[in-house]
């Protein structure tokens, strides 16, 4: 069982990719381009948003420790955070803003910057976390990519919140960035978990039931013994 522990970032994958976009185009009022994913958690419905992201981060912390021993060390302690701290988000929830829920006012409180502080480092571990799993020729440039996608989300939401480029896209480059990641974690975690699961223990040599095979000496010593009985 714990072989296939790994295959649970696969799963952490799927749903939030699924669940987040399914969630986001039922919820009036809620714009993909320009809402973060941890809005969903707010308004009427928003424990679907809630449950998505606690129960994606739980299946991030499984795919660590399943990945312990079994892939870059650095790799599978970045992926546990990035599980921890999804486990977070969905408690400590976001802030009211970018105009959703519909009709409730901007806020600003102490969980709310808590909440965006604890993204902060969602998004600096799932950069590393990319970076050092897999082959590096692609790992690399999608960590790289990562940056860039998180990066530019991170300044643009600043913008929208001050209304100085109200309505910008955030919210995709956000997804993008966040998807890219888990992707390719889930990619990753599965090739290890299926990977292991079809290897098959070789058998032990076979000596014909007649113990550890003899030395030719101790062959030797053995007539020698016989012999002067």
């Amino acid at each position: 069982m714990s072989r296939l522990l790994p295959a649970f970032g696969v799963l952490a994958a799927v749903q939030m990719i699924v669940a987040s976009t399914v969630d986001g185009l039922t919820r009036p009022g809620y714009e993909q381009t320009r809402n973060w994913i941890s809005q969903l958690s707010l308004g009427p419905g928003g424990w679907h948003g809630t449950l998505n992201l606690a129960t994606c981060g739980l299946w991030l912390i499984l795919a660590a420790i399943g990945l312990h021993r079994r892939a870059d060390r650095w790799a599978a302690g970045l992926i546990l955070w990035c599980g921890l701290t999804m486990v977070s988000l969905a408690v400590i929830r976001t802030d009211a803003g970018l105009g959703f829920p519909p009709g409730v006012p901007t806020e600003e409180t102490t969980h709310g910057l808590i909440h965006q502080l604890i993204a902060i480092t969602l998004g600096v571990a799932g950069i590393g976390a990319v970076a050092r799993l897999g082959p590096r020729r692609v790992a690399w440039p999608l960590a790289a990519f990562m940056t860039v996608t998180f990066v530019a989300a991170s300044v643009l939401v600043l913008l929208d919140a001050g209304g100085v480029l109200p309505g910008n896209p955030s919210g995709l480059l956000e997804r993008v960035a966040l998807f890219a990641g888990l992707g390719w974690i889930g990619l990753v975690s599965g090739q290890i978990a299926w990977g292991s699961s079809a290897r098959r223990p070789r058998a032990a040599p076979s000596t014909g039931g007649a113990g550890q095979a003899r030395t030719p000496a101790a062959a030797k010593e053995t007539e020698e013994a016989e012999s002067g009985r």
